[in-house]
């Protein structure tokens, strides 16, 4: 069982990142909008600002499947789950946590 005073601590950690992240996906982002064919820019900068918008609409995916994962997160600290390595059912150590609040797994079952 997780010191309380430790699970506080991580549980605002989580929900920081979750603000963060759903303030960056909220914000516009014009480099995911389709480039028009109708803009008159020569094929190079056209292959260029597609090459653009698929790394930020891979950006969003990224920031998507961390939000779901510190959801998660939370839900885990509120059935009294969380940092319990769900492979083999030991302690996930308090620094492996404040590094990737959302860990599943144990350093070694992550191994």
């Amino acid at each position: 069982m997780m010191d309380p005073a430790k699970e506080i601590r991580l549980k605002l950690v989580i929900k920081e990142k979750i603000q963060f992240l759903r303030t960056q996906l909220e914000a516009e982002n014009e480099e995911t909008k389709p480039i028009s064919p109708d803009v008159a820019i020569g094929r190079l900068s056209r292959l260029d600002s597609m090459q653009m918008q698929q790394m930020a609409l891979e950006m969003e995916r990224r920031q998507k499947a961390e939000l779901a994962s510190l959801e998660e997160a939370l839900l885990r600290i509120q059935k009294g789950t969380y940092g319990v390595c769900e492979s083999c059912h030991s302690e996930i150590a308090e620094a492996r946590l404040s590094a990737v609040p959302d860990a599943m797994l144990c350093i070694a079952c992550a191994r």
